[in-house]
């Protein structure tokens, strides 16, 4: 008896390795593990997240925003630490994405390293706080 007890026991503790590996490797592919670094990180590291999904941190560099005409099509840069990142995105832009506002875009890193092919993209919007802590700093 106690020999079909340690069976089971093995038995079950198979089952739910196998279960714990599969889902650990089918969520890894299905794109919902997504790296997030910023544009230095990324430049630096080019070969971990050349052709995979990635969330890049960087400020949109002033003037950089360029419309394909008639399109929705759109080329801008972002930067951090001076490392830039030439981003291309198809779709509706934030209405506060402005020059020298921080983006995060999420992507594929392009071949050449430098280029970003972006599928979202987000503002980070500077939080009230900050405003309240230059107001008190200014004072009455």
């Amino acid at each position: 008896m106690k020999n079909g007890k340690l069976v089971k026991i093995a038995v079950s503790v198979a089952l739910v390795a196998g279960a714990l590996v599969y889902f650990a490797n089918s969520w890894g592919e299905s794109g919902a593990m997504v790296y997030y670094k910023t544009v230095d990180e990324v430049i630096a590291g080019a070969d971990r997240f050349e052709g995979r999904p990635v969330r890049v941190n960087g400020t949109l560099v002033a003037g950089s925003v360029k419309q394909q005409p008639g399109t929705d099509r759109f080329r801008f840069k972002i930067a951090k630490r001076g490392q830039e990142l030439d981003v291309t995105y198809a779709g509706i832009i934030p209405d506060a994405m402005q020059d020298g506002r921080e983006l995060i875009v999420q992507g594929v890193l392009g071949p050449d390293r430098r280029s970003f092919a972006a599928t979202e993209i987000m503002t980070k919007c500077p939080s009230k706080y900050e405003a309240e802590a230059k107001a008190r700093s200014v004072g009455p």
